[in-house]
């Protein structure tokens, strides 16, 4: 009965580290194209708009990070997704 318990809790963890390493990808991309936006804007009236987007973007990716990291620290999975994310 126990095995069971820690078998599900695993599905969990991996479900998660899952759903965060897509999570990250996607902030990333998000990212990218929020700065590429910030250098590439032109008009006057959108420098705000760029610059709120980006760091919009880069909280939601260290947002993400932050939670990849408390994930490794609670599998102690050394080769984990937080430090993949950071490659």
């Amino acid at each position: 009965m126990l095995g069971i318990g820690r078998k599900r809790r695993q599905e969990v963890v991996d479900e998660t580290r899952l759903r965060l390493q897509e999570d990250i990808r996607r902030a990333r991309k998000e990212r990218d194209i929020a700065q590429s936006l910030f250098e590439n804007v032109v008009e006057f009236d959108r420098i705000d708009h760029a610059i709120y987007t980006l760091e919009a973007a880069e909280k939601k990716l260290d947002i993400l990070l932050r939670e990849a990291k408390l994930l490794l620290g609670e599998t102690g999975d050394e080769a984990g997704i937080a430090k993949r994310a950071v490659l």
